[in-house]
């Protein structure tokens, strides 16, 4: 089924996510929630399939890194979807996207990151992505898409970022590249690692910096740091056996205190973001 398609196979369907009112008691419900939460998309992709528009936004970085953002935080369900062996027809839009957006030559290349870029948030879902389902997403590149991948994500090595989880980041762009056997900085990866690890303060919580930070929420606790190193545990566990089982360890630690924060209905406390 080539792309257009697939748009318009898409566009046919009403566009609301109709099976996210299901209890997602089994497997099959989870397919069809993250695939009713994709299909709707597939009709907003630019012609070359690196950027997704989806309104207008009040972001202060660039437009491009703006929707840059639309195309990679879908592949968090993407990635477990194709992951987890199911298919999913619109997964070449990402793949044609990962193409071109990376490639300095084609006219909707998505830049390299400058210093604490939004470039570098959008290369951790991306990372997870390449990581969990390089049969569809890395294989099918050529070698000078493969390398063009390598020296995008790459970039991140060499520039500055923010004290915070920004870090896992870096880790997930490096950990795509050493999945799929690319180049990446192992010294940089282990590096970041220590680091974060000196975030956490006890109980299975970290702070969002170093010790002088006293921001420890409920966006960059639950959604991020204990996400991502249950993440890196599942992609780099079997390698980092004792990093894993502290992560672990923790995780454990912090579902005790985070069931608290959700009622007898699974609501949960509201998080406000202002930045």
């Amino acid at each position: 089924m080539c792309c257009k398609q697939i748009m318009a196979q898409s566009s046919s369907r009403q566009p609301h996510f109709t099976e996210l009112n299901s209890p997602l008691e089994t497997r099959s419900q989870v397919v069809e929630a993250c695939t009713s939460l994709l299909n709707p998309l597939l009709p907003f992709f630019s012609p070359g399939r690196t950027r997704l528009r989806l309104g207008a936004t009040a972001t202060r970085y660039d437009e491009t890194g703006a929707q840059l953002e639309g195309f990679t935080r879908p592949m968090w369900g993407l990635g477990a979807l194709l992951a987890g062996g199911d298919e999913f027809p619109g997964a070449e839009l990402w793949l044609e996207g990962l193409r071109h957006g990376t490639d300095p030559e084609h006219p909707e290349f998505w830049g390299y990151a400058k210093d604490s870029d939004q470039r570098m948030v959008e290369m951790c879902p991306m990372g997870f992505a390449l990581c969990v389902a390089p049969r569809r997403l890395w294989d099918p590149l050529t070698e000078r898409e493969r390398g063009n991948v390598q020296t995008w994500l790459g970039w991140i090595n060499n520039k500055e970022m923010p004290n915070t989880n920004w870090l896992w980041f870096r880790v997930f762009a490096n950990l795509a590249l050493k999945t799929n056997g690319a180049e990446y900085s192992a010294n940089r990866l282990e590096a970041d690692l220590v680091h974060l690890d000196t975030f956490y303060r006890g109980d299975g919580w970290s702070n969002d910096g170093p010790s002088s930070h006293r921001q420890m929420d409920y966006y960059s606790g639950s959604f991020a740091i204990q996400l991502l190193q249950l993440l890196y545990v599942k992609i780099n566990g079997e390698e980092d056996k004792a990093r894993a089982e502290e992560y672990k360890a923790r995780a454990r630690l912090f579902a005790k205190d985070f069931v608290h924060y959700w009622d007898d209905q699974g609501r949960s406390l509201k998080s406000v973001r202002t930045g």
